[in-house]
């Protein structure tokens, strides 16, 4: 075929120079590009990040991205479900939809018809928002599914050697049962900090992006969480966690979150 004909029959695909594209460990595309950037086509996304432009979604497109971040505009006329969106300013056409958990932005324009859900402008909201209706999540049919699945699952051993993939032995792990007479251990309502931790590792624990030996883990400090075995999981979710293969964002939050319980209880 002519280079002419192929030119007029074939779309194009121009990568300007210093883009990035490439896949995390998670499956999810990740692109940075120094310009404009323009999403025709649904996909699930890590990152996308236009460096020194915008960046804008089609009417054909339903994306979802754990992390948007533009210079400039982030033009929605499709649909966007992100973790995070930093831009100049957020505009949704008329008939968008955007489920934005946290936004970083100065301007916020939203068409007659288009819808937006969530927008907090830090974790910090997002929790103290969650701390008022605990019960009321904790209620939902996702967490009392989890609940029932691991009890079901506490029959099974844990077997420490299967947390490594390298050949060296941990030391190790101690488990220690709560005192009967303990404030509020292994009783009770779990702190608001360590309520949201759970959250978020069974939701990464529900994803099954790791392999058997991280979500083994991952299991694990759910198990401590849900069982309110504070005393063992102060003494072992360093450790834990440093065995998670490339954790995820929701992992490296329910560490920092685990790690700022237990340095303000001593």
């Amino acid at each position: 075929m002519p280079k002419r004909e192929l030119q007029e029959k074939t779309p194009t695909m121009i990568i300007p120079a210093g883009s990035e594209i490439r896949a995390d460990v998670h499956g999810q595309l990740n692109i940075r590009t120094p310009g404009n950037l323009v999403i025709e086509n649904s996909g699930n996304y890590g990152t996308i990040e236009s460096q020194n432009g915008s960046i804008r979604i089609e009417s054909s497109a339903d994306v979802e991205a754990v992390h948007v971040q533009c210079a400039e505009t982030c033009f929605v006329e499709g649909s966007l479900t992100a973790w995070k969106v930093e831009a100049d300013a957020i505009r949704l056409e008329d008939k968008a939809r955007a489920n934005i958990v946290l936004q970083e932005t100065g301007q916020l324009q939203i068409g007659r018809e288009a819808r937006l859900v969530g927008n907090f402008s830090s974790e910090r909201e997002l929790f103290l928002m969650f701390s008022r209706f605990a019960n009321q999540l904790r209620s939902l049919p996702l967490f009392a599914e989890k609940e029932r699945a691991a009890t079901d699952l506490e029959g099974r051993p844990f077997e420490e050697e299967n947390l490594l993939e390298s050949h060296t032995a941990p030391p190790p792990i101690k488990t220690v049962s709560p005192e009967p007479d303990a404030e509020g251990e292994g009783d009770g309502e779990l702190p608001e900090t360590l309520f949201f931790a759970l959250v978020l590792l069974e939701r990464e624990f529900g994803r099954s992006a790791y392999g058997p030996t991280s979500q083994r883990v991952i299991e694990e400090l759910v198990k401590l969480l849900q069982e309110r075995d504070l005393e063992t999981l102060e003494l072992t979710y360093r450790t834990l966690c440093a065995r998670i293969v490339d954790p995820g964002g929701d992992v490296q939050r329910a560490y920092e979150l685990m790690k700022g319980h237990f340095a303000s209880s001593e």
